[in-house]
């Protein structure tokens, strides 16, 4: 019965929570875009740096301690503002939220996640649709839960070899931008393979799940990557990380429901066409109004920019300030 589904997934979730705990804890601060264990350098790659402690103790910023001779100098000069900073406890000072909400980049970035998922989450319940189809009685064909998870697994399967390829390319020096593009140009070519290959047997369109896979593994990598890019220096992450995530759900939600509607009055063919239509949506908004964001982190000119906006005494740096500031958030 469908309760024992429920039962599995109830099962999953408290494993989850009991083996979490032994999940080792990340750096706080660095995980809202403050200072951590890590830096950048100048191309955006990060490169060892001493925990918080030990750089107010041991000799951990020398060039054979993994830094630059600029970050170990900019760190050495900040050192006593840090110590200040550790002994007064004080929590670096975050942007507001309305500053980074009105980022047009996280605009973009939201709307062009929100119309990717409007226009992706419908596909996969017409190609089930197609897939199962009913007997000469009317009843559901019992190939179809089969058929469906074997989609769902073949997607899953080529979404985690995408994720490891673009992890990759992204260490190689590969940009943010041509990888989310890549991702997102899968929909319209899945969405056309499905209209084209609705009367073909099953086995074509199960194929037609590797792009599903190839989209996701690459949207759901540079995802978080973008947002780290662009919330870097003003303690934000996780909330738009939050907002992103929630524009994408609501997305993915109306497309289930009206493209089922689509189904029900106007068939198979008009809800994919709506559905290939609306891919096009968030190929062209990310493509014209989002910048490239890789290597971007610690940028000069953007510290600036976000000092501005989180209304601090200190909203205006010079170069030598800035790069000190950069190297107290990293």
């Amino acid at each position: 019965g469908v309760k024992y589904c429920f039962l599995v997934i109830g099962f999953s979730a408290l494993i989850a929570v009991i083996f979490v705990r032994f999940c080792p804890e990340g750096d706080p601060l660095m995980g809202r875009g403050f200072k951590g264990a890590v830096a950048l350098d100048e191309q955006g790659h990060l490169e060892k740096v001493s925990s918080y402690d030990e750089q107010h103790g041991g000799d951990d910023t020398s060039p054979e301690g993994g830094l630059s001779t600029s970050v170990a100098g900019a760190l050495d000069e900040s050192n006593e503002e840090l110590i200040l900073q550790k002994e007064s406890s004080a929590m670096p000072e975050a942007a507001s939220y309305w500053s980074v909400f009105m980022d047009p980049k996280t605009c973009v970035l939201c709307l062009t996640g929100f119309f990717f998922h409007f226009a992706n989450a419908n596909v996969l319940l017409v190609l089930g649709e197609l897939m199962g189809g009913d007997n000469d009685d009317g009843s559901p064909k019992r190939s179809a839960i089969p058929l469906i998870a074997g989609a769902i697994i073949l997607a899953q399967g080529t979404m985690s070899a995408a994720t490891i390829a673009g992890g990759r390319l992204t260490d190689k020096g590969v940009g943010r931008k041509p990888l989310f593009l890549a991702g997102l140009l899968t929909l319209p070519i899945r969405c056309a393979l499905v209209i084209l290959w609705r009367n073909k047997s099953e086995g074509y369109l199960l194929s037609t799940q590797i792009l599903d896979g190839l989209g996701g593994g690459f949207f759901g990598l540079l995802h978080p990557y973008l947002v780290a890019d662009l919330t870097f220096g003003t303690g934000r992450f996780n909330v738009v990380m939050g907002l992103t995530a929630s524009c994408f759900g609501l997305g993915g939600t109306m497309s289930n429901f009206l493209g089922q509607l689509a189904v029900q009055y106007f068939g198979h063919v008009i809800s994919l066409l709506c559905s290939l239509t609306l891919s096009f949506i968030p190929i062209i908004l990310f493509a014209l109004f989002m910048p490239e964001t890789y290597g971007q982190r610690g940028n000069l000119e953007e510290l600036n920019i976000k000092a501005s906006r989180s209304q601090s005494p200190r909203a205006k740096f010079t170069p030598a300030e800035s790069e000190n500031r950069y190297v107290q958030m990293t």
